[in-house]
């Protein structure tokens, strides 16, 4: 039964028979409660019987928030028709002090002039003078305020009354609270009605237009307004943008444009904090142009913002309630809707950002002619371009598009002919995000040779979050073609060095003999140092040769049995000269009882020599450096020494991963000036050398002592801290049939 259905015999009650009992009036006031089917009825009727209890007394209702910080009347009786909006408890000193003590309070011979503004409207209306205020207390909380007001002469209500008020709240407050419950429930249901279909036409339309229309379409229908806009920020001008309103299911003011900060809207994108405005014709903020244009009326505005991660992206404005005033609660759900509206427009309006960007990458993927896919963070394939799609023998490169990556990898390496490494590649920091750097040869597609690599893909805001996987394969057949020509040319020309060198040494030699005549004292040492360098070059031009024999597998070695001993004495007397001329101490430490093993003797020379030849050369003045060698034991992975050094010998700390067995390691450490660890795998490579160093050498050296060790099967590698020093240290595999007893 609505409000309207109700009789005036259910408003107007006989006259009450005296006396009449508690359990009457309870009675009576609870059947009354009973028949309420709305929230108004409850309140109509339960007023209307707590009035007659006491004499007839006018009675209202006002609710307290939620958070207990305003109220607002929601009802009387008898009816009033002045509405007032919810006002601030800390405004009505009376209220506030009932809903502290949770005791009801008298007031007599009262000025309405002592109440609130929009209070005093109220009770001056009926020349009110005597005001009792109850409070409706359910689940341990002040949920609404009950005053009784009288009109004749001042009057005090009596202790009875007060204890008969007391017992009647106890029903209505209950059927209050269920109204209330009932109300929040249909009114979030609504809500999230609303906000369903909403969401629902953002996401079956891509026209954005059609999305903007029927957003503002429901919010409207939900609130009741005459009208609504949805204005969007421009990021470039930061003004506001009307995308859409509507009024009577009527567009309008589409593409018009409020400056920065003018206006309500204007104020509410700046501060991201929603405005009621009541009174909108006389509140300075209103921007008077918009609706002028159209010939429309503002009377109020309720204008919440929609924020997307800190950022106003735009504005919702509703114009006119329809069935009274704006509310705070208006406005908190309105905040709700905006959010979810803010996030779908801001989704959108990515995709579409997307979208353009995706367009104009893949023309620039398909373009190039480097192989690209791109993976998720689970290894699917979610981008590919025509070149990969030729690499991996597909007809079109969408059928790479959810194929796995360690699928099509292995797939790619047990087709491709030659797998290499290059070590080069990671000698930078700007190269340490890089993976899986190889090359390989392909014989069913041309070109054939390409290099592949791998690193990760970030996320464009501040958090730089991995989210996805890089793969670029890159077309160095031109690049292999040139390497071939230079090695193909340096090696002629090295090879074609040799016969004038070797020419050019035998006519010294013989000239210092005394074949041409006599030879001076002073030509004796020219002819030396003549020598001296042509030797010097004999021996890179043959470091070249080996270097290029041992990359193609084509160097044989003489291995024979070594004894570590003899051969560091060698090495150390062979450069005790050099040592000398740069102030540098040569130092041997061996352990007693290192076996014999096998090893090609002339590589194993070279290799002492470059070690100590490249110590010798970056070690200060007055350092020490030393030879050292032990015994290493594998075993399970797990490295110990089986001869340990001597402790003055400075072994290395790290050793690579080794096959199970004995080992024999040989280092060279000095107190030089260090290398940084960027460049501890180029300087092995050929003409390596570091940055910034002063380099003394051809960079050779290092590389023809890598290729040696390797080709006996071992293994070198570098220990190093820039400013403190070096040790570069080789392992050899130990052959036991040499070992002593």
């Amino acid at each position: 039964m609505s409000l309207g259905q109700l009789t005036s015999e259910q408003l107007q009650a006989p006259p009450i028979p005296q006396p009449e009992t508690v359990d009457q009036v309870l009675l009576r006031v609870m059947s009354a409660i009973e028949t309420a089917t709305t929230l108004d009825e409850l309140l109509l009727l339960g007023l209307n019987e707590i009035g007659r209890t006491v004499n007839g007394q006018p009675a209202m209702m006002a609710l307290l928030s939620e958070d207990g910080t305003h109220i607002e009347m929601i009802n009387s009786f008898p009816p009033r028709t002045v509405p007032i909006r919810t006002i601030a408890l800390h405004d009505a000193p009376a209220f506030q002090q009932v809903v502290q003590t949770r005791q009801p309070l008298q007031l007599t011979n009262l000025d309405p002039a002592d109440l609130h503004p929009e209070m005093a409207k109220v009770f001056r209306a009926g020349e009110i003078q005597t005001l009792l205020l109850m409070p409706l207390i359910a689940q341990d909380r002040v949920i609404s305020l009950l005053g009784l007001a009288g009109s004749d002469a001042p009057r005090s209500f009596s202790e009875q009354e007060l204890q008969l008020l007391r017992i009647l709240m106890v029903p209505l407050a209950s059927a209050l609270a269920a109204f209330l419950t009932t109300e929040a429930a249909r009114r979030r249901s609504r809500e999230l009605a609303t906000l369903n279909e909403i969401a629902a036409t953002i996401t079956s339309s891509l026209d954005a237009r059609d999305v903007y229309h029927e957003v503002v379409r429901h919010i409207n229908e939900y609130f009741q307004v005459d009208a609504g806009s949805l204005l969007l920020r421009d990021e470039t001008t930061g003004e506001l943008v009307f995308v859409m309103t509507l009024e009577a299911h009527k567009e309008k003011l589409a593409g018009v444009r409020v400056p920065r900060g003018q206006g309500v809207v204007g104020h509410v994108a700046e501060t991201q904090q929603y405005e009621i405005v009541l009174d909108a014709q006389n509140d300075p903020r209103f921007y008077r142009e918009v609706s002028e244009s159209i010939g429309y009326e503002t009377h109020s505005i309720l204008c919440v913002p929609m924020i997307v991660k800190g950022r106003t992206i735009g504005v919702i404005e509703l114009l006119n309630k329809m069935d009274g005033q704006f509310t705070d609660e208006d406005a908190q759900r309105l905040m709700n809707m905006a959010a979810t509206v803010a996030v779908a427009i801001e989704n959108a309006r990515l995709f579409q950002e997307i979208k353009t960007g995706r367009n104009r990458l893949e023309a620039i993927l398909n373009s190039t002619t480097e192989a690209i896919l791109m993976a998720n963070m689970h290894g699917i394939i979610v981008t590919a371009n025509t070149t990969a799609a030729r690499i991996f023998r597909v007809s079109d490169k969408a059928a790479l598009v959810g194929r796995t990556t360690d699928e099509l990898l292995r797939g790619l390496r047990e087709r491709a002919h030659e797998v290499s490494s290059p070590a080069w590649l990671n000698e930078d920091e700007a190269n340490r995000s890089l993976s899986a750097v190889v090359e390989f040869e392909l014989h069913d597609v041309q070109p054939a040779y390409w290099r592949h690599l791998s690193l990760p893909v970030f996320s464009s805001d501040d958090n730089e979050q991995v989210i996805g996987q890089l793969y670029l394969f890159r077309d160095i057949s031109h690049e292999r073609e040139l390497a071939q020509l230079r090695d193909d040319y340096t090696g002629m020309l090295v090879h074609d060095l040799r016969a004038p060198l070797t020419a050019i040494m035998n006519g010294i030699t013989m000239v210092r003999r005394g074949l041409g005549g006599p030879v001076t004292e002073q030509q004796q040492e020219l002819l030396g140092i003549s020598l001296n360098s042509s030797q010097i070059m004999l021996e890179m031009v043959n470091t070249l040769l080996d270097i290029a024999r041992m990359e193609q597998g084509r160097l044989p070695l003489d291995i024979v049995p070594i004894s570590i001993y003899t051969l560091s004495d060698e090495a150390l007397t062979r450069l005790r000269a050099s040592a000398h001329n740069n102030d540098v101490q040569l130092d041997l430490q061996l352990p007693i009882g290192l076996p014999p093993f096998e090893a090609d003797r002339d590589k194993l020379f070279r290799i002492l020599q470059n070690l100590l030849d490249n110590a010798i050369k970056f070690s200060p003045m007055q350092s020490q450096i030393v030879l050292g060698a032990a015994l290493l034991q594998v075993q399970d992975g797990q490295s110990s020494w089986s001869i340990a050094p001597t402790p003055a010998s400075e072994a290395p700390q790290t050793f690579p991963t080794m096959d199970d067995g004995d080992w024999i390691v040989i280092w060279v450490t000095d107190h030089g000036v260090g290398i940084p660890k960027q460049y501890h795998e180029k300087i092995f490579e050929k003409f390596g050398q570091v940055r910034g160093k002063k380099a003394r050498g051809t960079g050779l050296g290092l590389t023809f002592c890598k290729l040696a060790t390797e080709s006996h099967g071992g293994h070198i590698w570098v220990e190093s801290v820039e400013g403190k020093g070096s040790t570069f240290a080789l392992a050899l595999p130990f052959n036991r049939e040499y070992e002593q007893v």
